[in-house]
């Protein structure tokens, strides 16, 4: 308690007279320990050069998709309360083959009318290994809601992520057998200097 006292004074003769509310002193006079919160809000990521890309493995395939809107709310420091949230619109599906890209518009396939979003919400992010993160979510195809884990990877440029999903578990069956439906989707978000 002399200690205190004597900080006190040399702070005051210091910074001038310091004025002390009853909201400050715990009522049994202990000293409290103010220390500042971590106040980094997390990452900023470039919305118009992010992108996802895909390779539909059984016709060797590859292809984007845009239209993205997405808010990403990330401190690698606070993983608890990250958020990964987003969509991607239907009709910028492409594959570079007009043709095939007008095909998976159809009722049979991604029902660009009734379905014209694709999107994803994240229910946990994990940390996993050094600046490797799971976030577990529900993607949302073809009005069909699915859980799924994407991996991501961070360095000081860019968060990249994949995951690997089946299409036909989301109504979209290019091939009758499941394990033909394999799609391999590719996360691109640089980070705002």
């Amino acid at each position: 308690m002399f200690l205190n006292a004597i900080i006190f004074l040399c702070v005051t003769s210091v910074f001038g007279q310091v004025s002390i509310t009853s909201d400050m002193v715990p009522a049994d006079n202990r000293t409290t320990d103010y220390t500042l919160i971590n106040d980094f809000q997390g990452l900023d990521f470039d919305q118009e050069k992010s992108r996802i890309s895909f390779d539909f493995i059984e016709d060797d395939t590859s292809g984007t998709i845009g239209g993205l809107d997405f808010k990403i709310n990330f401190n690698p420091s606070d993983i608890d309360n990250a958020v990964f949230k987003g969509s991607a619109m239907v009709n910028t599906l492409d594959t570079n083959n007009f043709l095939r890209d007008g095909h998976l518009m159809w009722e049979k396939f991604f029902h660009k009318k009734k379905h014209p979003k694709i999107s994803f919400v994240s229910k946990q992010v994990v940390s996993f290994e050094a600046n490797t993160y799971k976030v577990i979510g529900n993607l949302t195809i073809k009005g069909i809601q699915k859980e799924v884990i994407l991996t991501f990877s961070l360095d000081d440029k860019k968060l990249l992520g994949k995951t690997t999903i089946y299409t036909s578990d989301f109504g979209v069956s290019i091939h009758d057998e499941r394990e033909k439906n394999k799609l391999n989707v590719r996360f691109y978000f640089p980070i705002l200097k």
